[in-house]
């Protein structure tokens, strides 16, 4: 069977080609100008190929992978920055890498991009919260180990120069980073499956090889024995082709790269918690430095102050961070709040939310009529409660099935709501029916709206996603709150409720397509206690003695028709 490779595929078969020729060069060609130069440049098209190829999967993978691929972007580039350098104090300077080197603190923190893509863990799928703090998180793990390596060693570059330390400790420290590093990768291979377990089965294998390396390099380097194309590369180019080999295994898979359905939020917490141990790690190291440390006097200070500027700067990354999940929490409960108050089907409003407002509403209105007798001419803010029942919706559902009343009811919802008011409140209040809240408004005025609503719903056809068209009016039953304009509380607003509720059975009754209104006949409950005092057994209706308010619907189309056919 033959293989075809991509042109990436290509060019890390060059890329390889001109590794394993460098590696035969080291050994048979001595310490030269020549050998120094071809074992920079190698390093120098390897590391920009992987770095490359990394680029590639970020380019065409999705969000989760994608901030992988980044960040191991990232970490490559690093190391070929630090590369690029090495290789420009040898190869176009014509000298020795001075040591203290100035790229060390890049080559060191190169690896922090890189075991941060491993602790984000894209095989798993992620809650949106975590992964818009990814940013905090990584600038926190950043901040720590760049304070690591300013603590144990910088002192002995700049504070107080001491080579020996400085190569002892920079090894030391490098190494425990290394080992972060490869238990991340580890803990990644052992808990992934299917492709990724493959990328980071790669990623460990060649962290592992390159950890043994650049320790033994960097030994190689405080004693005098190491020089750029000795045997010590070989190893190292290896582990960089091992590098970009796992970036070309996920550019060949990258379709099949997709998170899994295990969500991640325990990754969250942990690093959470990490971010807080680190922080509290550096009073420990502030203390060691002052009282158990043996080193200089201005070693000690440069330690304490370096420590209270990482203290304060890492707590103010913390605020922001706490600060964007508190936004976030309030964010989520107010999510949570409008979906438990809302219909799915349509996107209005459902009964609980009614619940949850009407009390403050009526309360709200009550007063404003209480403050009627400072101010008699003012027009007052009436609650209108409109009840409006789909007509025949039935037939709809047994001629062209429920799918189809669904997509009538979205409709009428739709529609509903580009009649009424911004400040009103579309509810369904139970299958072909809704409710319309009325906020801010005078009872004179109520017919006016239960007149838009009838024209929007029965003005024009329904057209179903089957091409075929239907027509569909509503009935509406409305009343006011409070009844009674002197005295707010002697209804309560259940009542006017129950109030439209009649009115809609009138309008269903004598014809449908039309809106009746129940509107009191007197300001004062006086007439109303008498009825209930002197009849138990007058309809409810009756005892609130009311008037009716009728308006018609348009002329209503045929409730059927083909795909081509005009409306009736």
């Amino acid at each position: 069977m033959r293989v075809f490779l991509n042109s990436r595929e290509k060019f890390w078969a060059l890329t390889a080609a001109l590794v394993f020729l460098e590696i035969i060069v080291s050994f048979a060609v001595p310490h030269s100008y020549f050998l120094t130069a071809l074992g920079d440049i190698t390093q120098c098209a390897v590391l920009l190929c992987t770095a490359l190829v990394m680029l590639a999967n970020a380019m065409q993978s999705e969000q989760r992978s994608k901030l992988f691929w980044m960040l191991m972007t990232l970490g490559c580039s690093v190391w070929a920055v630090v590369q690029f350098l090495w290789t420009y104090f040898e190869v176009f300077l014509r000298a020795d890498v001075p040591n203290p080197f100035v790229g060390d603190v890049a080559l060191f923190l190169h690896l922090v991009p890189l075991m941060s893509a491993l602790a984000l863990r894209p095989d798993l799928a992620q809650d949106k919260s975590v992964a818009r703090l990814g940013g905090i998180d990584f600038t926190l793990v950043l901040t720590w180990w760049l304070y690591l390596y300013m603590f144990v060693v910088i002192p002995w570059q700049y504070v107080s120069e001491d080579t020996l330390r400085y190569g002892r400790n920079f090894t030391t420290l490098y190494f425990v980073e290394h080992a972060v590093f490869l238990f991340c990768a580890a803990t990644a291979w052992w808990r992934s499956s299917g492709v990724w377990k493959s990328i980071y089965g790669h990623v460990f294998g060649a962290g592992l090889l390159y950890c043994a390396t650049s320790i033994a390099a960097s030994e190689a380097i405080d004693h005098g024995t190491y020089y750029t194309g000795s045997l010590y590369d070989a190893p190292l180019l290896i582990s960089m082709l091992w590098f970009s080999a796992a970036g070309l295994l996920g550019n060949r898979w990258v379709c099949r790269t997709r998170s899994h359905k295990a969500t991640a939020g325990k990754r969250g917490l942990w690093v959470s918690q990490l971010g807080m141990v680190a922080i509290l790690s550096l009073p420990i190291l502030a203390g060691w430095a002052l009282y158990l440390s043996q080193a200089p006097s201005r070693v000690q200070n440069f330690r304490l102050l370096l420590t209270l500027a990482t203290m304060m700067l890492m707590g103010a990354l913390l605020w922001v961070k706490q600060h964007s999940l508190d936004r976030e929490i309030g964010r989520s409960h107010q999510q949570l709040r409008d979906d438990s108050h809302t219909d799915l089907l349509t996107g209005a409003k459902n009964r609980r939310y009614l619940t949850a407002t009407i009390e403050a509403d009526a309360e709200r209105v009550a007063q404003g009529y209480s403050a009627m007798t400072s101010s008699p001419g003012q027009r007052n803010p009436d609650l209108v409660f409109y009840l409006i029942d789909c007509d025949y919706f039935k037939e709809v559902n047994d001629q062209h099935g429920h799918e189809a009343g669904d997509e009538v009811l979205v409709e009428i919802s739709r529609r509903i709501s580009s009649a009424i008011r911004y400040s009103d409140v579309l509810i369904r209040w139970g299958g072909d029916e809704f409710l319309v809240l009325s906020r801010y408004t005078n009872r004179e005025d109520a017919d006016i709206l239960a007149a838009r609503v009838l024209e929007s719903v029965g003005g024009g056809p329904f057209t179903l996603k089957s091409g075929r068209k239907v027509g569909c009016t509503c009935s509406i039953g409305w009343s006011v709150f409070p009844w009674f304009v002197r005295e707010p509380e002697a209804v309560g607003y259940e009542e006017i409720l129950r109030l439209a509720d009649c009115a809609l059975y009138e309008a269903k009754t004598d014809g449908r397509n039309q809106a009746r209104g129940m509107l009191p006949t007197c300001e004062q409950p006086e007439s109303f206690m008498e009825a209930q005092m002197a009849e138990k057994e007058v309809g409810f209706a009756e005892r609130l003695v009311a008037r009716t308010q009728v308006t018609k619907g348009p002329e209503p189309m045929a409730r059927s028709a083909g795909a081509n056919s005009n409306p009736v």
